[in-house]
């Protein structure tokens, strides 16, 4: 799978996580391991969320990961096992809000 797939489906799944309650900035870096390489972050702040395919060095959480890790947590309901690290409070606050993107919907079921 190339980068700007990882990319898009990772978007597309955070961009539904309930964030209007997150006033301060969560910035977190998300860095591609393995197959489609790459890096791109998401900041939380002000009730919204913005994902960009771009490196975000002045990060407050990390997470180093492969990219068929990452999108089956992200759409499948089990992004709080993965293994975030830096400011811990904020860790705390980030686990729940991915644990509201809804899952993902399956191919043969939108086929339906």
């Amino acid at each position: 799978m190339l980068y700007e797939e990882i990319f898009e489906r990772a978007k597309k799944q955070l961009l539904k996580a309930k964030v209007g309650d997150i006033k301060e900035l969560i910035a977190v870096q998300f860095n591609i391991i393995g197959e489609g390489h790459g890096s791109f972050y998401a900041e939380i702040e002000n009730g919204k969320i913005d994902v960009q395919p771009y490196n975000y060095w002045d990060n407050d959480i990390s997470l180093n990961v492969f990219a068929k890790e990452l999108l089956f947590a992200l759409e499948n309901k089990a992004a709080d096992k993965l293994g975030f690290y830096g400011d811990n409070r904020k860790i705390d606050i980030l686990k729940p809000v991915l644990m509201t993107i809804p899952k993902a919907r399956k191919t043969a079921e939108k086929a339906k």
